[in-house]
């Protein structure tokens, strides 16, 4: 029986071509919509699931004042492990952020993404040697080693089996740093610790107990541990052991308290960072199952557009004895096989075509299709979207009685069409919504990219790491340079900073007073050259001090702060008042505009930008910004190589440079992919609604030809029978619209919510919308119902 039930199906289908064909155009738009958007959600959540104790690992942080920060002291680890019977491990993780970290083999090589571990974070994120243990002998202390593509350009073929480690120059050769590599990185899945070079010794090797840095410290605890009562726990050690010692006494955090962030959400929605790609990925789950909704309310329009002309089939198989579940049976094994051949089409193609996922957000789609992961969600998909496209026209058609059908079709029984209207009133919402959305995102994007951020990243160039090969005193080897740069008529200005805009390490948090008044401000440790070369609005005061007033004042320490300072001191006119922070008295010079250095997503924080090294030896300048005067980039580029030549330590070391504007813009790239997706998802919308139309404009004028004919003969012109046929799409249009503005209003506001600064919604982002889709319902219908209003009268009543 299933195999007659198939042949009769196929038959059928290709019988109406025209049909089949549109449907092989729908259902495949919204198929390859949906696995698209899951090969995105299934990467972006499967950061360190393959780890089998993902579910008991935890970042320890610190929240003061509704701000979070994951920087802690390195004693951190030792101290829980040593006290907390429950934690297995707890290893410390610091990330190198002083440039590239060159290392020199048969090439040279500038490490973007190096980091240090210790080896308890060795255990708890399962990193291992890919040519042999970790720990090859009980003497070997470390154990630093390089992604395998890394040690191909740093080693001979012959070498990469690491029986013995490697020991090759890093830093500088005239430095004669070197570096011992023991192995190649074990390539696993995804995971927050991916580095193309990992040094994975302990922190006490470096510094013993006079650590001047801060480490992201994660624990492993055991199965079952009750996370709240070990928090509490952990914050009284803190309390007692860590937060009174000078390293964090002038950290607003100091007085913070402890929370654990789990390993679940450390990529997506982690204490410390941005949301975005959480929400992202929400949006873009959510767009590819309306998608399919759309498409597949589309389908079932479609099958009842034709359904007509299936009358006296339905009729006579339930006259020689078919029962009404064969019938519904047949239908849906139709739908079937159009579905499950568009969701193959799709899955086919994008395999063939294989990097589209790579356009939309940067990665690899064939990584991800042929899992076992897709293949069952998309199987789900082909039974859900077969289910809400045959259930109803099924148990519609195949409800009828025999008689009325071999009378009068579905004319007299289907006039009413109330889940048909529901369904096409659906489609014209989701589009005008798909369309608001896309302007709106849109619009947000150029204001982040056209509005005053406060500072000007154009024509700044980034010499990554350059502080770290000079003398980094106030008068040193390192502000000769910029004296002799800043000399060439190709560049402005020449500046250095502890924290660059735009980059991902954000300024910390210190404690400053004010009289009996203490404020949490961001502290940049800056040159005197900071504020012009990223024109910053100067407001009040005098930013511009020059280097013989900072020698000359050498006991002083002067300090600008931004308008979010000034009012959080409760400050008209700050100049000359006194804060105490970082173990000194400042004095403020100088007052600037708040700048969104950090993107939009955070509010300004209140910021204060010292001159010298007061609140950590340790955070180097290593970042050499020049501005260059317009049309001259390449020549200051030139000049600047030149100069680097100069110093010996530089021997061999080619410059680390990127462009700021192009830096600063990468903070939106998570912004820009939705916009991508929802951009394409638009389109998709779009197209599936206009097939919507047209087959729901063909279906009225099946139904509705007979009247027409009549009311021809009596009188009525082309284009009054326009008006009449058109007349319920237009009343479905204005429903739609009723549906479609309140959630994208609210919907948008939502999104824009994530926003610190964004734009304020305008009108036209919902009337652009609306034009464009009457405009789509005129061209959908236009064709069916003119071809119907010219229709010879003669041609529809012959069988009357």
């Amino acid at each position: 029986m299933a195999q007659n039930d198939f042949k009769l199906a196929w038959r059928k289908l290709l019988k109406n071509k025209g049909f089949t064909f549109l449907n092989i155009i729908g259902l495949p738009l919204g198929f390859t919509g949906f696995i698209l958007s899951y090969q995105y959600i299934n990467r972006e959540t499967s950061y360190d699931t393959w780890n089998p104790h993902f579910k008991d690992i935890y970042q320890i942080g610190l929240e003061a004042e509704g701000a979070f920060t994951d920087e802690t002291s390195p004693a951190m680890a030792p101290l829980l492990k040593q006290n907390l019977p429950e934690i297995i491990y707890a290893g410390r993780k610091i990330v190198y952020n002083y440039g590239s970290y060159p290392l020199f083999g048969e090439n040279t090589v500038l490490i973007k993404n190096a980091a240090l571990i210790d080896s308890s974070a060795a255990r708890i994120f399962q990193i291992e040697n890919a040519t042999g243990p970790l720990y090859k002998n009980k003497e070997q202390k470390e154990a630093t080693m390089v992604k395998s593509h890394i040690a191909e350009q740093l080693f001979k073929k012959e070498g990469l089996n690491f029986d013995s480690p490697h020991s090759i120059p890093a830093q500088s050769l005239a430095l004669g740093v070197h570096e011992t590599i023991y192995g190649t990185i074990k390539e696993k899945g995804l995971s927050i610790i991916d580095y193309d070079l990992l040094f994975i010794r302990e922190p006490q090797d470096l510094f013993a107990d006079n650590n001047p840095f801060l480490y992201q410290t994660f624990i492993q605890v055991r199965p079952g541990t009750d996370i709240a009562n070990l928090t509490g726990r952990i914050n009284a050690l803190y309390q007692k052991e860590i937060a009174p010692k000078d390293k964090i006494r002038s950290s607003s955090y100091a007085k913070g308290k402890i929370y654990l962030d789990p390993l679940t959400n450390l990529h997506l929605r982690p204490k410390t960072g941005s949301n975005t790609a959480y929400i992202i990925t929400w949006i873009i789950g959510i767009l590819s199952v309306l998608i399919l909704l759309l498409a597949s309310a589309n389908f079932a329009n479609m099958i009842m557009a034709q359904a007509d002309q299936r009358i006296k089939e339905l009729a006579l198989k339930k006259i020689l004895g078919s029962s009404r579940w064969a019938i519904v049976r047949q239908l849906a094994l139709e739908v079937f096989i159009l579905t499950f051949s568009a969701a193959g089409l799709s899955f086919v193609a994008l395999a063939l075509t294989g990097n589209i996922l790579q356009k939309w957000f940067n990665d690899d789609l064939k990584g991800y299709i042929l899992s076992s992961e897709t293949i069952a969600q998309l199987a789900i998909a082909v039974l859900m979207t077969t289910v809400l496209s045959a259930i109803y026209p099924a148990i519609v058609l195949s409800g009828f009685k025999s008689v009325n059908l071999l009378k009068g079709g579905l004319t007299s029984n289907l006039k009413k069409g109330t889940f048909r209207n529901a369904l096409l009133t659906f489609q014209i919402s989701m589009a005008i919504l798909f369309i608001s959305g896309m302007l709106v995102i849109r619009a947000q994007l150029n204001y982040m990219q056209q509005t005053d951020k406060g500072f000007e990243p154009a024509q700044v160039v980034n010499f990554r790491g350059v502080g770290m090969y000079y003398d980094n005193k106030i008068d040193g080897s390192y502000q000769q340079l910029k004296r002799r740069i800043e000399n060439d008529p190709s560049i402005a200005s020449v500046a250095s900073a502890t924290n660059i805009p735009g980059e991902d390490e954000q300024p910390p948090k210190k404690d400053f007073s004010y009289i009996e008044k203490t404020v949490s401000f961001a502290h940049v440790g800056i040159d005197p050259g900071y504020f012009k070369t990223l024109n910053i609005p100067h407001l009040a005061g005098n930013i511009n001090l020059s280097m013989d007033q900072l020698l000359r004042d050498s006991l002083s320490n002067y300090a600008v702060i931004n308008e979010s300072a000034a009012k959080n001191l409760g400050l008209a006119n700050p100049i000359g008042v006194k804060i105490k922070g970082c173990d000194v008295n400042f004095e403020i010079v100088g007052l600037v505009k708040d700048s969104k250095a950090y993107g939009f997503e955070n509010v300004v924080q209140p910021t204060i930008y010292s001159f010298k090294s007061e609140c950590g030896s340790m955070r180097f300048q290593a970042t050499l910004m020049v501005k260059t005067k317009s049309g001259m980039v390449d020549r200051a580029i030139q000049t600047v190589k030149q100069e680097w030549a100069k110093n010996p330590a530089a021997k061999d070391l080619p410059l680390d440079y990127s462009f700021m504007d192009e830096q600063y813009a990468l903070q939106h790239k998570k912004q820009q992919e939705l916009q991508t997706a929802f951009n394409s998802f638009t389109t998709l919308s779009v197209i599936i609604a206009a097939l919507g139309l047209f087959s729901m404009a063909a279906y009225q004028a099946a139904l509705r030809k007979k009247e027409m004919s009549i009311r021809k003969v009596l009188g009525a012109s082309v284009h009054l029978l326009f008006v009449q046929l058109n007349k319920p799409f237009f009343k479905l249009f204005v429903i739609g619209i009723g549906i479609a503005i309140p959630i994208a209003y609210m919907l948008m506001n939502k999104w824009l919510s994530n926003f610190a600064y964004h734009i304020q919604l305008s009108w036209w982002s919902f009337l652009i919308p609306i034009f464009c889709i009457f405009m789509l319902i005129l061209f959908s219908i236009s064709f069916q119902s003119i071809k119907v209003a010219k229709t010879n009268p003669v041609d529809s009543l012959r069988e009357e």
